[in-house]
């Protein structure tokens, strides 16, 4: 998972920028929990609700190991928020849009985030005086729009319990044999792909291609970026 890092994900640069990173995470997390209770809420499932989940406390959403992947590694997770699907008006639609309400919200956030980063480094330009200040949110926008970007890709993929997971099974029944397997052992999945990251840090002249998450996450966020950056060149 050097990639990431490498890539500028995370600067060695000091306390400041792991604050500025530690916030942008944060806020992340928080809102993507949020998003999937207030669409449950929406679909009929009070149970976030009731739980005390529907807040930006981050005590209430904090996982310690998700946050320190998310700091280190470029992706992770939050405590999931509660949800019955049960108590859903149309249980396959509630699903579905439960899913996706998460990752949306990190779409938009890494969107929005870039456009106040491109403003922040026209402004250290016009500015000359304050390019310190402006410097410091540059960077802060920038970690939250590679936070979001990441969060996005990594909860996309359809491997129990991420969310991408849930819009498959939104869409099969649930005795579905792909899915039960996926339901059954996505974890051990997931485990397998970090793991093969970690040992492509660890292991020197270990191929590359080897941390297939890395490099997913990494390739599918920059070319993004890039599509930000040639809609906000417009202006």
């Amino acid at each position: 998972m050097a990639n990431l890092l490498s890539a500028g994900f995370i600067m060695a640069a000091g306390l400041i920028d792991w604050l500025l990173m530690a916030v942008a995470v944060l806020i992340s997390i928080i809102l993507h929990e949020i998003a999937h209770g207030y669409v449950a809420l929406w679909n009929g499932d009070p149970t976030a609700k009731m739980q005390g989940r529907l807040t930006v406390n981050p005590i209430k959403h904090f996982d310690v190991i998700g946050f320190l992947m998310l700091m280190v590694c470029g992706f992770g997770y939050a405590k999931p928020v509660p949800v019955n699907p049960f108590n859903f008006k149309h249980q396959k639609r509630g699903i579905f849009t439960v899913a996706v309400a998460g990752v949306t919200v990190n779409l938009l956030l890494a969107f929005i985030a870039s456009g106040f980063m491109v403003l922040m480094n026209l402004m250290a330009v016009w500015f000359p005086g304050g390019v310190g200040v402006f410097g410091g949110f540059e960077s802060f926008f920038l970690y939250l729009m590679l936070v979001n970007l990441s969060l996005f890709f990594f909860n996309l993929l359809p491997i129990y319990p991420l969310d991408g997971f849930r819009v498959v099974e939104a869409f099969t029944k649930f005795n579905n044999p792909v899915t039960k397997f996926i339901r059954d052992y996505g974890m051990y999945i997931l485990i397998v792909l970090v793991g093969l990251g970690v040992l492509v840090d660890l292991i020197p002249g270990m191929p590359r291609y080897f941390d297939i998450l890395g490099l997913y996450i990494m390739n599918a966020r920059n070319a993004v970026v890039r599509l930000f950056m040639l809609f906000w060149g417009l202006f």
